[in-house]
């Protein structure tokens, strides 16, 4: 079944009275980026990371210093209590509205929803709603603010980017 979850700006988003019982193509990338969120970077990131490390190896010198950089930024990951953007994610395939086929993610549509998500709610006030709590009930015990850390978060997924693309 169908029900109500939340509004944002007016927006209706509905969700199924059971996450675990989500249709196939949505339980699978709900799989995917759970196992994102656990390791806290996207696939994407991960194959940024290999793709960085792969050609400094097959350089004519190998720079053994930005080898290092690389693994130790991929250790700062692991240390991360979460990453936002990844949380959005997971979101965006538990809730849709009514343009969306509950059944298919598309992930452009999501994009923009969550984009739409970010410009009308701050951090806090979107993850510390129902159903969300109940979604991802470990942020309600968070204890440092949600917003001030999502500011941090995203400055670091920017350097990190940054140091991947040079």
């Amino acid at each position: 079944m169908i029900v109500p979850a939340f509004t944002v700006a007016g927006v209706d988003y509905f969700m199924f009275d059971d996450t675990f019982n989500l249709p196939y193509e949505r339980a699978l990338y709900a799989l995917s980026v759970y196992e994102e969120t656990r390791m806290k970077c996207s696939r994407e990131y991960l194959e940024r990371h290999v793709e960085a490390v792969r050609k400094l190896l097959r350089s004519d010198k190998i720079e053994i210093f930005k080898i290092n950089a690389l693994n130790e930024q991929m250790s700062e990951r692991l240390n991360l209590v979460l990453d936002v953007d990844l949380l959005y994610k997971l979101c965006s395939i538990v809730f849709f509205d009514k343009n969306e086929n509950p059944a298919v993610y598309e992930m452009e549509y999501c994009k923009k929803k969550i984009e739409f998500w970010k410009k009308h709610k701050g951090v806090a006030d979107f993850f510390l709603q129902e159903p969300i709590t109940t979604l991802i009930p470990f942020l309600q015990k968070v204890d440092f603010d949600l917003d001030t850390y999502s500011e941090v978060n995203r400055n670091l997924n920017q350097i990190h980017s940054e140091l991947l693309s040079t």
